[in-house]
């Protein structure tokens, strides 16, 4: 008696035991499982490589990028008229007058009161254009020589009451000026004036900032557009909860703004997550009675039984507990979006021992044993295929352990407790509540099973030809134990001529492999979006109808950055990184370099009168805009000293100091990877510009950021997926070629066994190319999942025909006896692992429909293959085995 057997007789001797224990065991894991804490990780999906974690270290120690909330301006005539442009303004101006937004605002280059807006910037013009004219024409009166400063400096501080009458008409006054400023009101056509203005164009780049903020159906000799977008910036030190509610202020204020005509709509990083995780919480609450009712109605077609079908149900929820209680005590992390199809896993998957133990129990007492030995015998025969299944099951779920993603890593483990749970649950608590029901019926004289009485069907004209060209299996098998279920022995009969068996699974094969070779691998951030919700349409709408990106890439440098030629090359390597294609010329870069040019430029807000004497004493002495050849480490020393002191927030964000020496500063560059569809493109260009750094004494020159990141992270998934693939076949085939070995059987049956396996995988991303599902970091993970989990077919059907060959001496009717008998067990579990996974289809995630949709397409494939073509294999090793 094998280990199983041995198991089995423990719980059929001690089933109240087993019983207690478990569901102590039960309460225990639920108290656990009641503290799981759902919330998504910020880094689960960050890999474990150099860019990541330097991308991470940024952000950590030089600070991250402001945080910035996009409002959407979707109006239904044009955007750029007036009462669209002073619903911009009215917007900026709640804005500033919240309690909830106004302290966290972040003013910057672009938007020096922390917002931006086309309605600002053709405010700020045209009170700049309608003042010039205004000036007198003599030139300035003696007794103010600086009201053309004055002018400007107003002009870029107006208040949104002052640019609703620049817009709409009327007089303002400012100090200092003599006379006042009459505005005539502002329509269309003003803005084709604002651009042929030459001073204007000389100090403030409109059309160019006006065409990032305009939607691409921005016609410029009309000035008509669809959309416009306002850009409001906040400090990127505030905590998850705190932005939350500054987006949810701003979206509250939007929807007050509101109209059929003109449209508001918020896009913000907090908003956004909590709006995906609040329709995938509905999404998962609808598929989870989904998944049970279907198991609900398998078992009772399966078992017709009521009190087995209860069993399965209690069976299978204690090891949905057991996966989230478990998962806690191991602190993995239960938010992350994978993690949420694990529960609809393990009903799907867990049901497959349940139906497998539950028909051979009931085929042993029709045998005529009695119930503690048929509970005995079930786990010797199918309870030891069950636990090479879960072995098996579990390397392919635990295979995800090699990837360097954290979260693929958690999604492997958690899967694996949650089958290795059910295993456990299954092989206990099912049988000992079965042994200790049946004694009591047993005892009160009732029936354990229905003896149903078998009647001959007629076969059509059709059927008698088709079974009379394949052969007819009861004169096929030749003993006295008839092949049933015709259907399911089809694989056994169509075994006796394996040439055409082998011929039709090479050209499904090849078409596979044809298909397979035509996958390429994409990585879109929109197609990771849910279906059907608001803020998908609003994503859809920024990306697509806008040359808007909020990317920035980063170049890092590491090491003594005091010395002179590496100052010096600092803003070579800007100047190369903003003269990329994909660099967007309308963000200001930030650089130790780029700061000190704002300190020494009077006018500038950042302009400090000592670090500019300084500078053209030490730095730039000739003042020709370069630096000087003989500066020493000493000079770019007290640079950076004199940044962080006088500049200390904008310096941090640029310069990292340790124990009074700088040993490392980040260019920041703004880019635009169009979709992330140019990643590559954008990284070439910025590894070339880093190289300048190259002939400096260095540690690390390194270029990362968001972009690169999410690249590196489909690329980790790619790269990695064929190793696990590779780790999943090596070891399940060890484990069957030493388990074979073991019982006498040789090591070719274990090839024997997995090798459709070879076939399945190449079928499932055949199918994925002609299905038109995407390769992407979700669906690439599928091939040693399936492995893992479609050699379970396979193994039950070996081990029955080991079995049953001891019985039947002719090998074609034993193969045939156990196509048909273990193959309804095994329609029964493949339908509810098929199901099970095909409900995620109905997910409103993409990634997991996808995910659901391959998975269901691979068991399929893996039961097709275990029942019509794996007895092919069977035979001819049977033959080759025994001459």
């Amino acid at each position: 008696m094998n280990p199983i057997g041995r198991y089995e007789q423990m719980v059929s001797s001690y089933p109240k035991a087993c019983i207690v224990f478990l569901v102590v065991i039960t309460l225990i894991l639920a108290f656990f499982a009641s503290q799981a804490e759902m919330t998504p990780g910020e880094d689960d999906f960050q890999p474990d490589t150099e860019i990541a974690l330097a991308n991470a270290m940024i952000n950590q120690e030089y600070g991250r990028e402001e945080e910035q909330i996009l409002v959407i301006f979707d109006s239904q005539d044009n955007v750029l008229s007036q009462g669209s442009l002073i619903t911009q303004i009215e917007l900026e101006g709640e804005i500033l007058n919240s309690r909830v937004t106004s302290p966290v605002l972040e003013a910057g280059p672009q938007a020096p009161g922390g917002i931006s807006s086309p309605a600002r910037l053709i405010a700020t013009a045209e009170f700049i254009r309608i003042s010039s004219q205004d000036m007198p024409e003599s030139g300035l009166p003696q007794e103010t020589p600086h009201m053309g400063d004055l002018i400007m400096q107003k002009a870029f501080t107006l208040t949104p009451d002052e640019m609703i009458t620049v817009l709409e008409g009327g007089e303002l006054h400012i100090d200092g000026v003599p006379f006042p400023i009459i505005f005539d009101g502002y329509e269309p056509s003003t803005l084709t004036a604002i651009y042929q203005d030459e001073f204007i164009s000389e100090i403030l780049p409109l059309e160019q900032v006006l065409s990032f903020l305009l939607s691409n159906d921005y016609d410029v000799e009309n000035q008509i557009a669809s959309k416009a977008l306002m850009g409001i910036d906040v400090r990127g030190d505030l905590s998850d909860d705190e932005i939350l509610a500054v987006e949810k202020e701003i979206l509250d204020l939007s929807h007050g703004l509101s109209s059929d005509e003109l449209k508001l709509r918020v896009l913000g990083d907090a908003i956004v997550s909590e709006e995906i995780s609040a329709a995938s919480g509905r999404n998962i609450a609808m598929l989870m009675p989904i998944a049970f009712t279907f198991v609900i109605v398998v078992l009772a077609i399966m078992y017709r039984n009521f009190t087995d079908t209860v069993l399965n149900l209690i069976s299978l929820m204690m090891a949905v507990v057991w996966v989230y209680g478990i998962g806690v005590l191991l602190g993995l992390n239960l938010g992350n979006p994978m993690m949420t199809t694990v529960p609809i896993l393990v009903i799907g998957l867990g049901i497959d021992y349940g139906i497998h133990f539950t028909s051979r129990y009931k085929e042993e007492l029709k045998e005529g044993n009695e119930i503690d030995k048929a509970v005995i015998i079930t786990g010797a025969t199918v309870g030891f295929a069950i636990l090479l299944t879960t072995i098996t099951t579990v390397l392919g779920f635990m295979s995800n352990i090699t990837s360097n993603i954290s979260a693929i890593r958690d999604f492997g483990i958690l899967c694996s407790v949650g089958i290795i749970s059910a295993f456990v649950l299954m092989l206990t608590f099912f049988p000992a509540s079965k042994t200790l029901i049946d004694n009591r019926r047993k005892k009160k004289g009732k029936e354990l099973f229905k003896v149903k009485e078998i009647k001959e069907k007629k076969r059509t004209t059709f059927g008698k030809k088709f079974w009379s060209m394949i052969g007819e299996p009861e004169t096929f098998c030749k003993a006295d134990r008839p092949c049933v279920n015709n259907g399911l022995g089809l694989g056994a009969i169509a075994a006796r001529t394996p040439a055409r068996v082998i011929i039709v699974v090479l050209l499904i094969t090849t078409a596979g492999l044809y298909g397979a070779s035509q996958l390429e691998p994409e990585y879109n951030f929109t197609d990771f979006l849910p279906r059907d919700l608001e803020v998908t349409e609003s994503f859809n709408m920024l990306i697509y109808d806008f040359d808007f990106s909020q990317e920035t890439v980063y170049i890092l440098v590491e090491g003594d950055i005091s010395q002179p030629d590496v100052f010096r090359t600092i803003p070579l390597v800007q100047q190369e990184a903003m003269g990329s294609e994909y660099a967007v010329l309308v963000r200001s870069p930030e650089s130790p370099y780029q700061l000190a040019t704002s300190m020494i430029e009077e006018g500038s807000g950042n302009y400090n009168e000592t670090f500019a004497s300084f500078w053209f004493s030490n730095i730039d002495k000739n003042e020709d805009g370069v630096i000087d050849d003989d500066i020493t480490s000493e000079d770019v020393f007290t640079v950076y000293r004199m940044m962080t002191d006088i500049k200390e927030e904008d310096s941090l964000r640029i310069l990292k100091e340790e124990n009074g020496e700088f040993t490392g500063f980040v260019i920041r560059i703004p880019v635009d990877t169009r979709n992330e569809e140019r990643v590559d493109e954008v990284r070439v260009d910025m590894e070339e510009a880093s190289e300048l750094f190259q002939e400096g004494d260095l540690d690390r020159v390194l270029v990362t950021g968001g972009p690169i990141v999410s690249q590196s992270i489909f690329q980790s998934i790619q790269e990695g997926q064929m190793e696990t693939l590779v780790i999943t076949f090596i070891i399940s085939l060890i484990i069957l070629m030493g388990l074979y070995i073991y019982l006498g059987q040789g090591p070719l049956l274990g090839v024997v066994t997995i090798l459709p396996l070879v076939f399945v995988i190449s079928w499932t991303f055949g199918a994925m190319y002609f299905l038109n599902i995407p390769l992407n970091p979700v669906t690439v993970t599928i091939a040693a999942i399936t492995v893992g989990l479609g050699i379970d077919y396979s193994i039950h059907l070996t081990q029955r025909f080991l079995e049953d060959t001891k019985e039947i001496p002719h090998p074609e009717c034993a193969l045939c006896v156990s196509a048909s008998h273990t193959g309804s067990a095994l329609f029964g579990s493949a339908t509810t692992t098929v199901v099970g996974f095909a409900i995620l289809s109905l997910a409103i995630l993409p990634p997991l429909a996808q995910f659901g949709q391959v998975s269901a397409i691979g068991i399929f494939f893996a039961f097709l293959a275990a029942v019509f073509v794996l007895p092919t294999f069977l035979l001819l090793w049977y033959k080759h085995k025994h001459g």
